[in-house]
């Protein structure tokens, strides 16, 4: 008779893009390990069912976080899958990212309607993303409109005329399918000079530190991503960047080398910097950047 697999229980959000992350992990898991079946577990978090408030007012990135980690400690689910970028700087006791998928394209994307012309003057854009505004305004002639909901939301307002472009990231449009929708317009902004946020385009898993799914979480893990991760993360630790601030930062490997940009708000104007050097002295390299301010 055929043994029976493990079964591992995945905590995630609602939405098709968290869904569509969430399975790209289960997948990734299930293949690691012939015969485990993932088992998807559906949470609803503050994030998602407060949508007419920017994320500043009411929690900022634990917003989309803290219902995870009273499942996972509490053991009704072994792992979470997060958006790093939404993850806060602490993590709750006991818990840790024992694994990062493969990142993905990292860059924002400017999105207008094809072939409509802009309606107003100064253009309006939509995001709720303080070091979104601040980059936009640098090289469009526009004022910024908050815009929440998940990426198919944000995309009918656009359409709706509700906004002159909007501003989303490519990972989830990719993830999605949707850079096919012939409805729009795709700017991709270069990722060195509109500077993403910290952890973006990467899909990390939250988990208890003494998980029996510790060596699994291990063989998935993609190192130059985690190695991404953890400096940009370091830079955003010693800014103590939450979401109230207007900053980005964007590490990548040239050969060997792990560079990084980083730009933040400064008196109502923008500062960028950037430095390279050793993977492994991603802490040192982080305080040389921040220094830089």
């Amino acid at each position: 008779m055929k043994q029976k697999g493990r079964v591992i229980r995945i905590g995630t959000r609602k939405s098709r893009l968290a869904m569509a992350q969430t399975m790209l992990a289960a997948r990734a898991l299930e293949e690691a390990e012939p015969g485990l079946k993932a088992e998807i577990v559906p949470l609803v978090t503050a994030g998602d069912r407060i949508l007419d408030r920017s994320l500043v007012e009411f929690g900022g990135k634990g917003a989309f976080v803290a219902e995870f980690e009273h499942a996972l400690l509490e053991g009704k689910i072994d792992a979470a899958v997060h958006s790093a970028k939404d993850m806060p700087m602490e993590l709750a006791e006991g818990l840790s990212v024992p694994a990062v998928l493969k990142r993905e394209d990292p860059r924002d994307v400017f999105v207008t309607v094809k072939g409509r012309e802009i309606q107003n003057s100064p253009m309006i854009v939509g995001t709720g993303s303080l070091r979104r505004q601040i980059q936009i305004r640098e090289r469009k002639n526009c004022v910024c409109k908050l815009l929440r909901g998940n990426v198919n939301t944000r995309l009918e307002k656009l359409y709706e005329g509700q906004y002159d472009g909007i501003l989303l990231a490519a990972a989830g449009l990719l993830r999605l399918g949707l850079l096919e929708d012939e409805r729009f317009s795709f700017e991709f902004l270069p990722e060195t000079e509109f500077i993403p946020a910290g952890g973006q385009a990467i899909i990390a898993i939250e988990a208890r530190e003494n998980s029996e799914f510790k060596e699994l979480f291990q063989k998935i893990n993609h190192i130059p991503t985690e190695c991404s991760l953890r400096a940009e993360r370091e830079v955003l630790r010693l800014l103590g960047a939450g979401c109230n601030e207007a900053i980005g930062v964007y590490s990548f490997f040239e050969g060997e080398t792990l560079s990084m940009e980083l730009m933040r708000e400064w008196k109502g104007k923008m500062v960028r910097c950037a430095a390279a050097g050793k993977p492994q002295e991603y802490e040192a390299l982080a305080r040389e950047l921040v220094k830089g301010l």
